[in-house]
């Protein structure tokens, strides 16, 4: 009966052993579904209220599973860094995101995981960013003028920054140009995102988490056919890296293992970029003279200087984007696993507790962050972080995210030519709202408004 029930939650059945060992935790609510609830609805508001009344540390029921809910820096330091190698990532993803990320780079630990990232790093490195960034170039200004000629951006600009994200993605890592591949592959990332949140796992009556498992398998026919096809014929993307790649062994990666890298690779290159540039105007929007300081940051630019060094000299830009991702980083929340008995700020966890440590709230905490919800940039004008761990968008230690400096680079490319161009404007009366789940986004589905530059 259990086997057959396991699929129901996203956490398979409740395990009440685990909720026991947690008893020496403060309980910020153990009903079923609703602290899911409270993460979807209103996360930072649940988790300051934890923290105001139970302190830094709590267990509560998430996706199903008995869960500590980790609310301070200093967790989020030791874990992350993990030290001693005792907290597992793909322990902590796996029931939440397994079925649909098998093997992605996130879903493997230790030994293996450091194999998979070799194999995967040297597509990341200065020479393949250059040129990845140079190929982004002539698309982005040619989308741009499309936006300008529309005169606006639907969804707040996330549906187009979803769009740009997939279809510059499709073409660095897979060489993949055809209009109705791509929208096709948009629409199964956004079916494989939203059914991470599926709190339903049943055929039937869990329509979200079916449509996420027939989008993955429409994804692995697509990429397998395109990594056959590669191996016979290697071409400028980053699939033919995969393909060619070896370590020092002379071993390579088997197709099923470059197509489970590339599910979950295409995955975190276009939907968290996309949430990034979203936030970016919007809260760019809102603050029309940051708009300008950005303007006049790149009219001081060096013409005769090449792309990435310009790009570097956008230091200004640079505390924008460091600002967005504290206020909204895409991925809000990260999940972790004990493989041992381990204590975190003097608390005791056994072996096999899971773990939802929360960016979001560690990101907008007073103690490290003055004014900790409204938006100053210049706060990074000082390179020291108040703690090297109260700002982790992009996570730490050895699952810290590969893409981050070629995500960084698509940001200030699009930044720049957008707002060279144009002016961002939000509908009068509207005050933006955010959900941080599965991928942070906006609320409402109101247009950005594009006034081109005189």
């Amino acid at each position: 009966m259990a086997k057959r029930l396991k699929p129901f939650l996203a956490g398979g059945t409740f395990n009440r052993a685990g909720w026991h060992a947690l008893a020496h935790l403060p309980t910020a609510g153990g009903a079923p579904f609703w602290a899911d609830l409270q993460i979807l609805r209103q996360p930072l508001a649940f988790t300051r209220a934890v923290q105001t009344s139970l302190g830094p540390m709590a267990r509560t029921v998430i996706g199903g599973q008995p869960q500590v809910l980790m609310l301070s820096a200093t967790a989020l330091e030791a874990v992350l860094l993990d030290r001693d190698r005792v907290f597992s990532a793909k322990g902590g993803w796996d029931s939440l995101m397994g079925a649909l990320f098998p093997r992605g780079l996130l879903l493997r630990d230790g030994d293996e995981h450091r194999h998979h990232r070799r194999l995967l790093l040297p597509s990341m490195k200065r020479e393949a960013l250059q040129a990845y960034v140079q190929r982004m170039v002539a698309p982005i200004q040619y989308t741009v003028t499309q936006w300008l000629q529309a005169g606006q951006l639907p969804g707040l600009g996330l549906p187009t920054m979803r769009h740009l994200a997939l279809s510059r993605a499709a073409d660095l890592l897979l060489a993949l140009h055809d209009t109705a591949e791509v929208r096709q592959a948009e629409h199964d990332f956004g079916e494989l995102v939203e059914a991470s949140t599926a709190l339903l796992r049943l055929p039937l009556i869990g329509r979200r988490w079916t449509r996420g498992l027939q989008a993955r398998a429409r994804l692995v026919a697509q990429l397998a056919s395109l990594t056959q096809a590669r191996r016979a014929q290697p071409g400028p993307d980053l699939l033919s890296q995969l393909v060619l790649a070896r370590d020092e062994d002379g071993h390579q990666l088997q197709d099923d293992e470059i197509v489970d890298h590339l599910v979950f690779l295409m995955m975190a290159a276009h939907d968290t970029t996309a949430s990034a540039l979203t936030s970016s105007l919007t809260l760019l929007a809102q603050h029309p003279p940051w708009q300008q300081r950005l303007r006049d940051e790149l009219a001081a630019e060096d013409p005769a200087q090449d792309l990435m060094s310009r790009l570097a000299s956008r230091r200004q830009m640079g505390w924008v984007i460091r600002e967005v991702l504290r206020l909204n980083p895409p991925v809000a929340f990260l999940q972790r696993q004990t493989l041992s008995e381990v204590e975190v700020d003097g608390v005791r966890l056994p072996r096999g507790a899971l773990l939802t440590l929360v960016p979001l709230h560690v990101q907008r905490d007073a103690r490290w962050w003055p004014q900790p919800d409204d938006f100053h940039p210049e706060r990074f004008g000082d390179s020291n972080l108040p703690h090297a761990y109260a700002w982790t968008p992009f996570g730490g230690g050895a699952h810290l995210c590969l893409g981050l400096h070629l995500a960084e680079a698509q940001m200030r490319l699009v930044l720049g030519e957008l707002l060279a161009r144009a002016e961002l404007h939000l509908p009068t009366g509207l005050l933006p709202q955010w959900r941080h789940a599965p991928i942070t986004h906006p609320v409402q589905r109101q247009p950005l408004l594009l006034k081109p530059l005189g």
